[in-house]
């Protein structure tokens, strides 16, 4: 019998029986536990899709619940029905019309109808988190229990995208007001999975759905997902088959764990992409010039060989990705340049140089990178003190705008929207380094209303280039998306945006 780590054992209730149907030529076998883990689990702090902003929460909640669409499995960027069956879109681009399926059941035995998606989406722009997703939505119309119509004041190109991401998820109204609007710790879904137990820093227990709409799925009976902080501990508990699933696989590790007969690591182009954000609101770094002296001085290529063991791909212009349709291709800051840094320094009333602190998580990559950062701004007289600082303390200074500098990432885009709107606008949602630049506020209000693809690129390929010439960050490389499975385990999707929403297809062989 396979084995597992000892609090695994206290769930086992009984023994599963696995059963089998055969899908064209490949048998997939029924039932099982899956044990998944990643570092980003430990920064999970609520079960409410509609506020939650850490990755971790991100991963916990995403297979509890259902969109309207959904990311398609093994195509980046292309979306596919989720709730819906069918859908139109008016010629003028500003009337959805959804179907949705019937007979979908949530968690608790309700059906859910058009009016849980309308109260969902009220309910995102209540929250304010992921409002600006719907900032057009002028009218949402229910015609029946499985029909609505989302009216727009104006076209908005990335609708659809929105309505798939993971977090602007169908909560069952009446669990909602029942629990007085609180779902930190509550399950108001409909999706492949139930929450069994969540112990807060500890673990997340999730069951199989029996009633879920989709017939025959989820394929496993439980999955298991484990916060375990050390990288080490992670890949030996993989190694000693005590678990199933590392999601992210750091770059030194790739290779490594590739050598094991019994694990496969299948790897991917990412989304992941991290920065080294600068606060522009006061002291030093709300000079522009002091700014693009930090970003000609911090080395990428150095950065990604000490840090990344070469495997990530430097970004010389915006945080588009390489290979995303709207990658800007630019080379604002191609290589490290010490002296045009000193020179703009010179410019400033910081000609001598400044001391400044980094905060950062105990990610560590993201402590090394910082590590590094430090000795290369060193020689243009920049003194970096680095507070490594507790997830909760660590999030809330970055939100309230406490910091001078911070090395940190994003993860899960598709549409260049959500890589540039929330973060880089003025009124942004996750503006955190107090950006604001009236043009570039315009360019992306505009590639919201553009519906073309090529007229759209050329929008964000400016913008991104106005962005890294201001500065609010020194953009450092975007990551592959590797992970460590099993070889038991077939139908897991290594997805770019890291989603686990393929676990309703996932399968233990064995």
């Amino acid at each position: 019998m396979k084995k597992r780590l000892g609090f695994l054992l206290i769930l086992f209730l009984g023994i599963t029986i696995l059963v089998s149907s055969a899908v064209g030529a490949q048998e997939i076998k029924k039932g099982g536990t899956l044990s998944i883990t990643d570092f980003s689990f430990a920064s999970a702090r609520t079960l409410d899709p509609h506020i939650a902003q850490a990755a971790g929460s991100m991963r916990f909640i995403e297979n509890l619940y259902n969109t309207l669409l959904k990311y398609k499995k093994g195509e980046y960027g292309s979306l596919e029905g989720d709730l819906v069956e069918e859908y139109s879109i008016s010629e003028d681009g500003k009337v959805y019309s959804f179907k949705i399926h019937e007979g979908v059941k949530f968690h608790n035995g309700d059906d859910l109808t058009a009016e849980d998606v309308k109260y969902s989406i009220e309910r995102i722009i209540d929250k304010e988190v992921r409002a600006q997703h719907f900032d057009a939505v002028e009218n949402i119309e229910v015609m029946d229990d499985f029909n609505l119509e989302i009216t727009l004041a104006e076209p908005v190109a990335p609708f659809l995208t929105y309505l798939a991401y993971p977090m602007n998820a169908v909560v069952n109204k009446n669990v909602v007001e029942a629990n007085d609007d609180s779902l930190n710790d509550v399950d108001a879904g409909s999706g492949p999975f139930k929450l069994n137990v969540w112990e807060r820093d500890q673990f997340l227990v999730l069951d199989k759905f029996e009633d879920y709409f989709e017939e025959g799925k989820p394929y496993l009976d439980r999955v298991y997902l484990k916060p375990i902080d050390d990288e080490t501990a992670r890949t030996t508990a993989l190694r000693n088959d005590e678990l199933d699933i590392i999601l992210q696989v750091s770059a030194k590790n790739i290779d490594r764990l590739a050598e094991y007969p019994n694990i496969n690591v299948e790897s991917v182009a990412g989304t992941y992409w991290e920065y080294l954000g600068l606060n522009t609101e006061a002291g030093p770094l709300s000079d522009k010039k002091v700014r693009q002296a930090v970003a000609w001085a911090v080395n990428r290529d150095a950065l990604n060989q000490m840090v990344k063991f070469g495997k990530a791909a430097p970004l010389t212009g915006g945080p588009i990705p390489p290979g995303h349709w709207a990658d800007d291709e630019l080379k604002v800051y191609p290589a490290q340049d010490l002296e045009k840094a000193k020179e703009l320094l010179s410019e400033t009333e910081y000609s001598s140089g400044f001391e400044t602190t980094l905060i950062v998580l105990s990610n560590p990559d993201q402590l090394n990178a910082a590590q590094v950062i430090k000795a290369q701004l060193a020689p243009i007289g920049i003194d970096v003190e680095i507070r490594s600082l507790e997830s909760s303390v660590y999030f809330e200074n970055l939100g309230n705008g406490d910091f001078e500098m911070t090395v940190i990432g994003w993860v899960g885009f598709v549409d260049p929207d959500e890589y540039l709107y929330n973060i880089f606008h003025t009124d942004g949602i996750w503006n955190q380094q107090a950006y604001s630049n009236k043009e570039v506020d315009a360019l992306l209000e505009e590639g919201r209303r553009v519906s073309d693809q090529e007229e759209r690129r050329k929008i964000y390929r400016e913008a991104q280039r106005m962005i890294a010439e201001d500065v609010p960050m020194v953009f450092l490389y975007v990551n592959p998306q590797a992970s460590a499975l099993q070889q038991s385990v077939r139908g897991f999707d290594v997805n770019p945006t890291v989603s686990t929403i393929s676990l309703t297809e996932t399968w233990i062989d064995e």
